[in-house]
């Protein structure tokens, strides 16, 4: 995936106004998507081996906000189907769930680490 597929640049960009074209804040994000993410990951994986749709639908759900809110749309595109998926009673995701979830997340880290990497450039 690009990019361009993973991220929503207008949230990022406006992450990078709030910060006066800093990139202080969006780091700030970014390590927090960095530490928590894997968990959550682990949460929707859970939910999914143990047949919890009303965890599945909570765990997708947190992982929609944090994703939405640092412009990491793949990622909160896939956690919205888990939560919708959750809600409707289903925790049939697919046997590669787990792959898509760390590739997904893989890649979006990586599409913003460098983004900020290109931000730090005079």
């Amino acid at each position: 995936m690009s990019a361009s597929d993973l991220l929503d640049m207008t949230t990022i960009q406006n992450l990078v106004e709030l910060d006066d074209g800093g990139h202080g804040l969006l780091s700030e994000m970014i390590a927090i998507f960095r530490e928590d993410t894997p968990r959550r990951i682990q949460d929707i994986l859970a939910a999914v081996a143990e047949g919890k749709a009303e965890e599945l639908s909570r765990s997708g759900h947190a992982l929609k906000g944090g994703s939405g809110a640092l412009g990491a749309n793949a990622m909160r595109t896939l956690a919205a189907d888990l939560e919708a998926l959750g809600r409707d009673g289903s925790t049939d995701a697919g046997s590669d769930l787990p792959t898509r979830l760390n590739t997904i997340y893989l890649d979006t880290l990586a599409a913003l680490e460098a983004y900020v990497e290109d931000l730090k450039r005079p």
